[in-house]
């Protein structure tokens, strides 16, 4: 008789323990499945930005250059929306669009791509110089390029929304590559 009651006792008790622990338990299990969502967008925006950025440093002379005036435009930011349904083909150059095609198309969908900015060091250092006579756009190669990507994705739980706004988190990747030297054909003495 004194066993079964104190199985009952013990039985109640197992059951107000799995209550205390349970929300700190879905807690955890919540917060690391936010911060695995998270990271694996992280990682794709990020090999994105690197991927642009290889781009960005081989085709140096028709990105971000601005053939009409023979100037450089050191930092210039696309809208991957923007880019794509512009029909006037003298906005981008084909580079250009090929960079922000390879970053819209190797981020998965579930991240909203807002910005995507290139800058080439080089062109930076002949504005704040006010050097435009000297410049030349294959004097690039003695700096560098860097990509930005920035975009937002949706949070999976209310635990990672809470410190985001409106359930979005904003990502942020830059991958820095050095431009390029580009050979000398045969042409040229």
């Amino acid at each position: 008789m004194k066993n079964r009651k104190k199985r009952r006792r013990e039985s109640g008790q197992a059951m107000v323990e799995f209550a205390l622990v349970l929300p700190l338990f879905l807690l955890l299990v919540m917060g690391i499945l936010d911060f695995g969502w998270l990271f694996y967008n992280y990682i794709a925006i990020e090999n994105s930005a690197r991927n642009a950025a290889r781009i960005a440093c081989v085709e140096y002379t028709d990105t971000c250059y601005d053939t009409t005036q023979k100037r450089p435009i050191s930092t210039k930011n696309f809208d991957p929306k923007v880019v794509e349904n512009n029909t006037d083909e003298n906005a981008y150059t084909d580079e250009e669009r090929h960079i922000v095609s390879t970053v819209a198309n190797s981020i998965p969908d579930s991240v909203n791509i807002e910005s995507i900015k290139i800058t080439y060091t080089y062109d930076d250092r002949i504005q704040q110089n006010n050097a435009w006579n000297d410049y030349n756009v294959v004097d690039r190669s003695e700096g560098d390029v860097q990509v930005t990507v920035k975009g937002k994705i949706h949070v999976l739980t209310p635990v990672l929304g809470v410190f985001s706004d409106h359930m979005q988190k904003n990502l942020t990747a830059t991958s820095t590559y050095k431009v390029e030297t580009r050979p000398a054909s045969d042409g040229d003495d």
